[in-house]
């Protein structure tokens, strides 16, 4: 078979002619929970701070129970709000995109690149810059913090070399490729899923 054209976005696995492996996976954004669980973790330890924070102040000053009491029952009431609203975010966004995340990945012996699709990426940025405005009119850092992070990250690079763990989800056809402070998602099809796993833990001589 030729070697792909360098440019290639088809959802197979495909050696082009620069010698690096391309493919383009379009994730289910309603039955795949990969994606929103990643959300839900960035947001739940935004909101976690503040709550830490003020439980080490009681502490320091000696009203570490009643603090406690009053901050938990807070708390709680404000994760289960966030929780819904997270959902309904989550709902609103996967509309947008049409029901799917399209991501463009690029393999070869130094690293994976996983790039969102420019028009999905820039639209990202817009949501992400609205709700940090948000945040600030608002007086909530938590906020503030999530939608900064939505509106710069598009694009996620794995050095190999960095690699300290690869976790493979055959089921959500994810391989979680992670560095010491980076976590990269790949997407693969079935066909091609044990080929570049294979790929990634050769040439990752750090990664448990």
């Amino acid at each position: 078979m030729d070697a792909a054209p360098n440019n290639y976005t088809g959802s197979r696995v495909r050696l082009c002619e620069d010698g690096k492996y391309r493919w383009t996976y379009r994730v289910n954004m309603y039955k795949n929970p990969a994606i929103f669980l990643v959300v839900f973790k960035i947001i739940a330890i935004l909101f976690c701070i503040p709550l830490v924070i003020a439980l080490i102040s009681a502490a320091v000053k000696g009203d570490w129970a009643e603090a406690w009491d009053e901050n938990i029952k807070i708390w709680l009431i404000v994760f289960v709000v966030f929780l819904a609203i997270t959902v309904l975010a989550y709902l609103i966004v996967a509309w947008m995109y049409g029901g799917r995340y399209v991501v463009h990945f690029t393999l070869d012996e130094e690293g994976v690149v996983h790039e969102q699709e420019t028009a999905q990426a820039k639209r990202a940025q817009k949501m992400g810059l609205l709700t940090a405005a948000a945040g600030i009119l608002a007086k909530r850092p938590a906020t503030v913090g999530s939608g900064m992070l939505a509106a710069s990250r598009n694009t996620s690079t794995s050095v190999f070399a960095n690699v300290r763990r690869i976790i493979p989800h055959r089921r959500q056809n994810l391989i979680k490729v992670n560095q010491l402070l980076d976590r990269n998602q790949v997407y693969v099809p079935d066909e091609d899923f044990d080929f570049v796993l294979d790929f990634i833990r050769r040439h990752c001589p750090e990664a448990k």
